[in-house]
């Protein structure tokens, strides 16, 4: 793999799996991306089977940094044969190597390693956090300094008093909700939004300036933000409160903000058609979809997925519909379409809260090239803790084939694209895709599902075992999953999926990707998924999958859904648009 951070060119060994660890911190704080590309043993464009072999082929990815000026090209090269049995072998054998006490423990430090670098707390010399945390402080014997027996002492009546406060606002927070989601009308809201960063924004550049943010180098409104998300990890967080949290995020992105259309389509085209975009806050035309499908081909998940491809649980008539938003640009639907998969950790999120910014990624990708904007499709799914794990996964499948079989979409004219949980959810639905194929070229199935055109993960979540590395370590400066958001999601993985089989079996980045079509990753190397991003990017690089991955320092989780407000998430927004024009 190689990476390149601005004018630094940092190689990473293929074979370096134990720390999977970021370039020296040295490196300058800027976005860049590292692309890989290799030929997919099975080609995955739709229908057509070719023999398994990958041959030697030589591959050109140039950097691209939208800040720095430096481009630099790099050439990789592959030669490789190898059948389909040894090729899921050596992937179990490397799967269980992962989980061995020494790599989890050097996963650690180098995280470790990385925070001790970076400004943490907002440049306050004490964490905060040690006195609202649910887990208590330990004193170990011999271990009696006045710091500790402090913390341990301001500990209770801090936690005593959020307590208090926490009972108080549970008792008015749904009917506060109610009334600023459905009596407060949404333009109001979003005008409000912006209203208060306009004002914030000058205030904290002046008296604040650049000693807030993880790093001195991101942007003055990264640092601004900091200062703003950061007091979120000092509160308790309940999954009602993470559901509105998400369901708000339309009041970011009004037609308004970020992008702006000076070289692109000024306004949507829905002449022909009642347009209802101003009610949802969007420029297009919104269908809501509910469809009953009378069958679905391809299985899915570990309760109804077996070795002979036949589902043992009999799907109910509510399982078998499907409920999303269909947004359409014009007044004809565009022939090309992004599916997109909200994130939320598979507790929260909505599709009615996406419409704005998924809205944004259709408008852009159409800009500069055909100039026809791609409508978007973005599907409902079932919630943990209500619903298990494998019926989100069902859902987006099923959604998937109402896109290809009902709506007439063409596999190879859609993208999928998964926020956070939902691109894991992508991954999971292209792994059980690419299983089907193989149960119809075995003979056990009639029938299979084409490939989509590929997949963009934005700051995929795809390792749900025990927490290690950067997952462990970066909630201590994270702007969206802290240490109270991570002390309110985390369990749940425990409890949904139970042992730790089963979490490894669940997790996407430890599955197999033979047969994946090309991969689009957008991370931050400062993030809680930066380690199993990486890890996902160079397992599906072994199994021949074409992978681009794009890097940005400093960042916090899904940091490009923060393009209305840092140039890094702008940065990061073009870069995915880009890949999927090429696409």
């Amino acid at each position: 793999m190689i990476m390149t951070e601005g004018i630094h060119s940092i190689i990473i060994p293929q074979h370096c799996t134990d720390s999977l660890g970021p370039p020296p911190s040295s490196s300058p704080s800027c976005s860049s991306i590292f692309s890989s590309m290799s030929t997919t043993g099975r080609n995955a464009d739709h229908g057509t089977i070719e023999d398994h072999k990958i041959n030697q082929t030589t591959s050109t990815c140039k950097e691209h940094s939208s800040m720095s000026t430096t481009n630099s090209t790099c050439t990789i090269s592959s030669s490789n044969s190898v059948s389909v049995v040894e090729t899921e072998k050596k992937n179990d054998d490397d799967v269980r190597g992962y989980f061995e006490t020494e790599v989890a423990m050097k996963m650690n430090e180098r995280a470790k390693k990385e925070n001790s670098g970076l400004n943490l707390n907002l440049g306050i010399p004490i964490d905060l956090t040690v006195f609202t945390s649910h887990h208590p402080i330990n004193i170990q014997d011999g271990d009696c300094s006045i710091s500790k027996i402090a913390q341990k002492i301001i500990r209770l009546p801090i936690q005593t008093i959020l307590h208090l406060f926490d009972r108080l606002f549970s008792l008015v927070e749904h009917p506060l909700f109610k009334f600023w989601s459905f009596f407060i009308p949404l333009r109001f809201r979003q005008k409000l939004t912006f209203l208060g960063w306009g004002l914030y924004f000058p205030i904290h550049k002046f008296f604040i300036g650049r000693r807030s943010g993880v790093h001195k180098n991101v942007s003055m409104e990264y640092h601004a933000l900091t200062s703003v998300m950061w007091w979120g990890r000092l509160f308790p967080i309940t999954i009602q409160r993470m559901r509105f949290s998400l369901s708000q995020l339309h009041v970011c992105h009004p037609p308004t903000a970020y992008p702006k259309w000076d070289d692109a389509p000024s306004k949507s085209k829905c002449t022909d058609i009642m347009n209802n975009g101003d009610y949802h806050g969007v420029r297009g035309h919104v269908h809501e979809i509910y469809h009953e499908m009378t069958n679905r081909i391809t299985s899915t998940g570990t309760k109804t997925f077996n070795d002979s491809m036949v589902p043992k649980l009999k799907l109910t008539r509510s399982e078998m519909t499907v409920t999303g938003l269909y947004l359409q640009h014009s007044s004809r639907p565009s022939e090309k379409v992004i599916f997109w998969i909200y994130g939320g950790a598979f507790l929260a999120g909505d599709s009615r809260g996406n419409l704005g910014i998924a809205e944004k990624m259709g408008m852009l990708c159409g800009a500069d090239r055909d100039g026809e904007m791609r409508d978007i499709f973005i599907p409902d799914y079932r919630l943990v803790p209500e619903y298990h794990l494998d019926d989100a996964v069902h859902d987006v499948t099923l959604a998937y084939e109402y896109l290809i079989y009902e709506r007439g979409i063409l596999p190879e004219n859609v993208t999928l694209l998964g926020i956070s949980s939902g691109g894991g959810l992508v991954v999971l639905v292209l792994q059980a895709l690419a299983k089907s194929r193989r149960a119809y070229e075995d003979g056990k199935i009639g029938s299979y599902v084409p490939m989509p055109a590929g997949g963009v993960l934005m700051c995929p979540f795809v390792d749900y075992t025990e927490p290690k590395g950067s997952m462990r370590e970066y909630i201590k400066h994270d702007l969206i999953v802290n240490q109270a958001v991570y002390e309110e999601g985390i369990p749940y993985l425990e409890k949904v999926l139970g042992c730790h089989e089963n979490r490894v079996r669940a997790s996407p980045c430890y599955c197999d990707f033979y047969g994946l079509p090309p991969l689009c990753i957008c991370v931050s190397q400062h993030e809680i998924v930066y380690d199993q991003t990486m890890l996902l990017a160079k397992r599906a690089e072994d199994h021949g999958v074409d992978v681009t991955v794009g890097v940005w320092k400093y960042m916090c989780h899904v940091f490009p859904m923060l393009c209305a407000f840092i140039p890094e998430g702008r940065a990061s927004f073009k870069f995915m648009c880009d890949w999927i024009k090429d696409h």
